[in-house]
């Protein structure tokens, strides 16, 4: 086909390059990608949505260990969970008919925060800045070690697998808990599989308790002071919890754990890696 003279051949159907709505791979939102481009594991699409469920324990033991395998090489996911850690402990503090009226639409705007809630979103945004600062210093030491990652690669594969350590916690408050944790490094940081007994059904401690048991929290505590909320569970008497949780600080830079109560924050027990 022959154009007139003087007028430019039609444009290329693709335009420039936009691809149509429809065309799109179905699956997860598209998500933002990281300051300066993030190392994105090519799995990143099937786990893109799995780091809450894994933050609020929601997910299969099956699945809990198959998303691990995936953070060890995915970057984004790491950061996303560093995120989303002090998440529990701040669902911790929603009592039950306040999470109820939150799903109301019918209910009336809500007020003001809370003094002490604020002061937590704004402590919780010093720590996020921490931690982003201590992943850009991360990056930057990879970036200039990845000469070495040719002879370093193969020796990895012929480690043996990560060994938890076992920590029991001491009792601070007069309590009749107990309560023992194993904390395995991972690449992302360390994993944290927390058991914790209460007294029989007939004892109390000394926090008041509802019919919904006693709200616990369990916190990490850096050698650097910063302090993480990772899990929290509600305590009930003669019931032993089993909760698995993750943390981006690294094993050697936890100077403790600490199981506290979601009310005034009291320390209940607390234990110190070797």
């Amino acid at each position: 086909m022959q154009h007139r003279r003087g007028r430019p051949p039609p444009r290329h159907p693709r335009g420039h390059r936009q691809v149509a709505t429809a065309l799109r791979a179905a699956g997860a939102p598209p998500r933002a990608a990281g300051e300066g481009g993030d190392a994105m594991n090519p799995d990143h699409a099937r786990y893109a949505d799995w780091d809450s469920a894994y933050v609020l324990g929601a997910l299969s033991p099956a699945e809990r260990r198959e998303y691990e395998e995936h953070l060890e090489a995915c970057e984004a996911c790491r950061r996303a969970v560093a995120e989303l850690a002090p998440m529990p402990g701040l669902l911790a503090r929603l009592t039950p008919d306040r999470g109820m009226a939150l799903l109301d639409d019918d209910a009336e705007p809500a007020g003001a925060p809370r003094p002490e809630l604020l002061d937590a979103v704004r402590r919780e945004g010093r720590r996020r800045r921490i931690r982003r600062t201590r992943l850009r210093i991360g990056i930057a030491a990879a970036a200039a070690a990845l000469v070495l990652v040719a002879v370093l690669v193969p020796l990895a594969f012929l480690r043996p697998a990560a060994v938890g350590e076992t920590v029991a916690f001491e009792t601070v408050a007069d309590v009749p808990v107990t309560a023992t944790a194993v904390l395995t490094p991972v690449g992302w940081g360390t994993r944290i599989d927390l058991d914790c007994t209460y007294g029989t059904a007939g004892s109390t401690d000394a926090t008041s308790a509802t019919g919904d048991g006693w709200p616990y929290v369990l916190v990490v505590v850096g050698r650097d002071g910063t302090q993480s909320e990772v899990s929290s569970w509600r305590a009930m008497p003669g019931a032993t919890a089993r909760l698995q949780a993750g943390t981006a600080v690294a094993l050697d830079d936890i100077a403790s754990l600490e199981i506290r109560t979601v009310a005034g924050g009291d320390v209940l027990l607390s234990a110190s890696p070797d």
